[in-house]
């Protein structure tokens, strides 16, 4: 790019309005730039932050310690977690030393012991015309005009010394002084739905003060919701009753321009009433509308326009002087019969226009007009919207009228309500860019919000709120992740206004306040931090002192947090004392803190943010090394990432009292998940299926901690969460990270009785296998109970009256004593889930009935999870018996449950009627190999294809990055393979023979199943393809009397070594 187009470019950027800055504006901008600090909010670092950004540190954020250096965790969690890295301060996690701000003090008669002391600040705010301010600013200049006063004179220099030098006497001579122009009446529509244009009114009166162009400006509140019609007050937004006629303010010599701001939505606007007024002030003077709403939503208001040409004939012309005609139709078919008052938006384009016509002496100009045309009528509501009532049926109906930006924007403004304008602002623009003051506007009209102050407040401090109904349905809307953004987003912005004049008040959670907060469940809507905090002339309390004591337990205690439905066990949790000051000042947290774990000193505590939230706080007291304690376990929930593991949502490692919050899982709805011992000793010990469900979880997450460098080195079984159908495994301080073993796991290790054998030397260091050994321990006291006195294995055998074989051999397998003989973890997942797939959707057909009648069953699952497949030969005759056997096979598997069936069938002669099944079975494919060549290139290109493809879903990696959260991979449906005529086909090509054993080496792994059959096959050669064990049915036929071939049976030859199952097939 050339230097003359990168002055353009920092140009364009710094007008940042559109409006090209001039060459000395251009010159004063960039001497501020050079001195100014830097800023995120600036233009130039806009500019620049369009730049590719360089990649950020997938690494722990939030004060945590991060990894060592050449840690492994990235490459195993693969993209979603380098993705979910970056994300992470974007999530809302925030440090301790932040405070939360609030919008609203708790009121006074409802003061509780529990309030917290809070103290009033000054909140920067965002101004209303935001950018727009300098481009009204030049709109107005035409306006800049001066005129002879007619009651003042002043002496005319020039005139008064020619005078004397002519006459010779001292003689003065006079002249009309000169002054600006016009004067200005203001009328600022003060209602209750213009309270969110307060802002802007004020700052357009300062605007119109500040341009120069007015002699006197007078501003008065507009009424225009009485019954009498429009009413002037003395100021807007009063308490005065004393109202004034609209003609007070009329100027008979025609030299006070009348600006009206209001958003249309009083009832003058609507039946009319307002537009007379302005009709006769059009007469007397230049007359116009400043219309506080977007365009978009004029339509819906009394304050209706539409464009028209008006020319004019000399300066200041009256509006009903003003000719007006219709900018494309001639007037007899256009004529104008409204109201020539223009309406002007605060976006500058149109002021603009409009300014120019005013000052100019004649001139044309296309301007929107006032209309009298009433809005139309909103389309009837549907019969079941409308019978809808309560605050379901307002949600509803706000729903169907407002935008889905502004029912988005509703969520998140309940969710830290109640809140006054200021603040509906700072979320507004917090949210999405896309979201703006029209949807802000659709919010505060809407018919949900309702004022909450109950004395009388000045405008920019009146709060409002949403029903406690109306708020539950909406904050159902959104998730709870992207209220924490929108609050960080606010902070930021904050960040960003420091020292704006456009303040607001606030409260802060400080011991020196006068007011209170109450722990109830409304958020703050922004954090500030102690720099901040300074910035708003507030000093952190310096509270110094040991941390205060635990009070008596007599003591008046605090109540669970309103909108919350919790249930607390008392022997597993206390309320906290209402006199408890352990989490006030130095040691306060950004939480409101109501309960702690009972068993013992845990620091464990209970909590909630504000936003019906529950959380669980663990703060070290004076433990040793109880920083390195908290950054081990933080780095460890933080590449746990929420699967399997506690959701990490904030922390502090370098707090005099280190500290974590993560989100408290929950058994059912109401009450604070157990762990595995507590559970059992309450419900009973875990049989088959809900013993496999936990060994099923706690085996993934075991692998992907392995996966991602991370050694537990301390399960036991009350450090396992039952939170519903979901385990979560807790306890990670003294977790090995990256082969590096924490220095305290001596200390805060396992019990004797779940620690491997290997581990028995005093510098041994918890590994991957002890890992695995440990879940075997866990896993055997939850089926038996903890009474086995370290006899693992007699216990197993005392459990197999109700426990599968199959998952007893997993069992023992993780409790063997060599460590390189157990499974891994992911190998153990995978065994578990196998033997739970093969529980829930059996993969059997039935080949018939034996002598005594009982269906004889054939179980396609691999041998590894006890099943006798995965392969079937099928040899035998006559043809046409043996074709309608497997075809019978086949029906049976294509109606199996569960992941669904695929099949890829062939044979040599388009005679099995295999072809049937690609009609009904989506993804099926068959192939009649007679013609060779091509055919038997596209099978084997097919087969090749679909073993790449599920070995794809079930590489480990791949799993790891694309099925995070799933806890398993990608389930895809069975792939059954069917050849009929088998020898024949198999002598057509030497690559389908290579094909077809790849496939059936990768059966038992990949769920696919390879059937062949022929009247006689070659058992070697079978052998050669299959590789290993394969169920082998023999059909038996004779020769009757005709010399015909008769079907006689079949025998089911499952293992070599076993006994033969005769059965018949139903043809005989």
């Amino acid at each position: 790019m050339t230097a003359h187009g990168d002055l353009g470019r920092v140009r364009r950027a710094l007008s940042g309005d559109g409006v090209l800055l001039h060459t000395e504006e251009l010159l004063d901008a960039l001497w501020l730039a050079e001195r100014l600090p830097p800023a995120a909010a600036t233009a130039l670092a806009r500019i620049a932050a369009a730049e590719p950004p360089p990649a950020p540190d997938p690494g722990p954020v939030g004060g945590a310690v991060p990894p060592p250096a050449g840690a492994p965790a990235a490459s195993a969690a693969g993209e979603d977690d380098t993705a979910a890295a970056r994300s992470g301060p974007d999530d809302g996690v925030r440090s301790g030393k932040e405070t939360g701000l609030h919008a609203a003090p708790a009121p006074s008669h409802t003061a509780a012991p529990a309030d917290r002391a809070a103290m009033a600040v000054r909140a920067p705010g965002a101004k209303a015309l935001g950018g727009t301010e300098l481009r009204l600013g030049r709109a107005l200049r035409p306006l800049k005009q001066l005129r002879p006063d007619a009651l003042r004179t002043e002496l005319d220099i020039d005139a008064t010394v020619t005078a004397m030098a002519e006459t010779g006497l001292p003689e003065a001579v006079l002249r009309p002084a000169t002054t600006r122009w016009l004067d200005l009446a203001v009328l600022v529509d003060d209602g209750v739905s213009m309270l969110l244009w307060q802002r802007l009114a004020g700052e357009l009166r300062g605007l119109l003060q500040r341009s120069g162009a007015f002699r006197h400006v007078r501003v008065h509140g507009l009424d225009t919701r009485g019954h009498a019609g429009p009413r002037l007050r003395s100021r807007p937004y009063g308490a005065s009753a004393a109202t004034l006629a609209l003609s007070t303010v009329l100027d008979p010599t025609g030299n006070t321009l009348l600006l009206v701001v209001s958003d249309g939505v009083g009832a003058a606007w609507r039946n009319g009433s307002m537009h007379e007024e302005l009709r006769r002030a059009a007469a007397t003077g230049p007359t116009a509308v400043v219309h506080a709403l977007p365009r978009r939503l004029w339509a819906g208001t009394g304050l209706d326009a539409r464009p028209w040409r008006v020319t004019t004939r000399r300066r200041g012309a009256a509006n009903r002087s003003w000719h007006v005609e219709d900018p494309q139709l001639p007037a007899e078919l256009a004529p104008f019969d409204g109201v020539p008052v223009p309406v002007l938006a605060t976006d500058g384009d149109v002021v603009g226009a409009w300014a120019q016509l005013i000052g100019s002496p004649g001139g044309t100009a296309v301007l929107p007009l006032l209309t009298v045309e009433r809005p139309a009528a909103p389309p009837p509501a549907s019969v079941d919207r409308a019978a809808t009532t309560g605050a379901a049926g307002a949600v509803l109906r706000f729903q169907d009228s407002a935008s889905p930006d502004a029912y988005r924007l509703a969520a998140h403004l309940a969710a830290v309500a109640p809140l006054p304008v200021p603040v509906m602002r700072l979320v507004q623009h917090a949210v999405t860019p896309a979201v703006d003051t029209s949807h802000l506007a659709e919010v505060f009209l809407g018919g949900l919000m309702r004022g909450a102050d109950e004395t009388e407040r000045p405008p920019h401090q009146r709060t409002f709120d949403f029903p406690e109904e109306t708020r539950r349905i909406l904050l159902g809307t959104v998730t709870p992740a992207e209220l924490v953004r929108t609050a960080r987003a606010v902070t930021d912005r904050l960040s960003e206004l420091g020292g704006s004049p456009a303040g607001f008040p606030a409260w802060l959670p400080h011991s020196g306040g006068a007011d209170r907060l109450s722990p109830g469940p409304r958020r703050p809507f922004g954090w500030v931090d102690e720099t901040l905090m300074r910035r708003l002339g507030v000093s952190p309390p310096d509270d110094t002192g040991p941390e205060p004591p635990v009070p008596p337990p007599d003591e008046d205690l605090r109540k669970l947090p309103p909108g919350l439905p919790l249930v607390l066990d008392s022997e597993r949790w206390r309320l906290l004392a209402v006199s408890d000051r352990r989490f006030e000042g130095r040691w306060a947290l950004p939480y409101d803190v109501f309960a702690e774990y009972a068993w013992g000193d845990s620091g464990v505590f209970l909590a909630h943010d504000g936003e019906q939230n529950l959380l669980v706080v663990r703060r070290f007291h004076d433990e040793p090394d109880a920083h390195e304690l908290m950054a081990r376990e933080v780095q460890a929930l933080q590449r746990m990432d929420g699967t399997c593991a506690p959701r990490l949502m904030a922390w502090d490692p370098d707090h005099e009292r280190p500290w974590h919050a993560v989100r408290c899982a929950l058994d059912g709805p109401a009450e604070p998940a157990p762990n595995l011992r507590d559970f059992t000793r309450s419900h009973g010990l875990l049989h088959h299926a809900g013993l496999l469900a936990v060994a099923r979880q706690l085996a993934a997450g075991l692998a992907r901690a392995h996966d991602r460098g991370l050694v537990h080195g301390s399960l036991t079984a009350g450090r396992v969460l039952i939170a519903g159908r979901e385990v979560q495994i807790t306890g990670w301080t003294t977790a090995s990270v990256d082969g590096v073993p924490s220095r305290r796991w001596s200390f805060h290790g396992q019990r004797s009785r779940y620690r491997a054998p290997e581990l028995g030397h005093a510098t041994a260091a918890p590994t991957r296998e002890a890992d695995v050994y440990a879940l075997g321990c866990v896993l055997v006291e939850a089926a038996v109970g903890p009474e086995h006195d370290g006899d693992l294995h007699g216990a197993l055998e005392s459990a197999k009256a109700w426990l599968e074989p199959a998952f007893l051999a997993a069992l023992r397998a993780c409790l063997l004593a060599e460590p390189d003989r157990r499974p891994t973890a992911r190998q153990l997942r995978r065994a578990l889930d196998s033997l739970a797939s093969r529980e829930a959707h059996p993969f059997s057909v039935v080949l018939g009935f034996d002598s005594e009648l009982a269906p004889v069953r054939l179980d396609l699952h691999s041998e590894t999870v006890g099943g006798d497949g995965p392969h079937l030969l099928c040899r035998g005759g006559p043809a046409q018996v043996r074709r309608a056997f497997l075809l019978r096979m086949l029906e049976q598997l294509s109606q199996q449950e569960g992941d669904g069936v695929e099949f890829i069938l062939a044979d040599y002669d388009r005679r099995s009627g295999f072809d049937r099944f690609t009609r009904r079975t989506p993804g099926s494919f068959f192939l009649g190999l007679r013609g060779g060549g091509p055919d038997v290139l596209s099978l084997c290109e097919r087969l090749h294809q679909e073993r790449r493809r599920r070995e794809y879903v079930w590489d480990m990696e791949s799993w790891t990055a694309r099925d995070r959260r799933a806890g398993g991979p990608e389930r895809l449906p069975r792939l059954v393979v069917a050849v009929d005529d088998f020898p024949r086909v198999h002598r057509l090509a030497p690559e389908l023979f290579s094909a077809l054993r790849q496939v059936a080496a990768a059966g038992p792994r990949l769920d696919i199943h390879l059937i062949m059959s022929a009247d006689l096959i070659d058992l070697v050669a079978t052998d050669e393809v299959f590789l290993g064990r394969s169920a082998r049915i023999d059909l038996k036929s004779h020769t009757d009397a005709s010399g015909a071939s008769v079907a006689d049976g079949a025998v089911l030859q499952v293992d070599p070594n076993g006994m033969p199952i005769r059965f018949t097939t139903g043809h005989e």
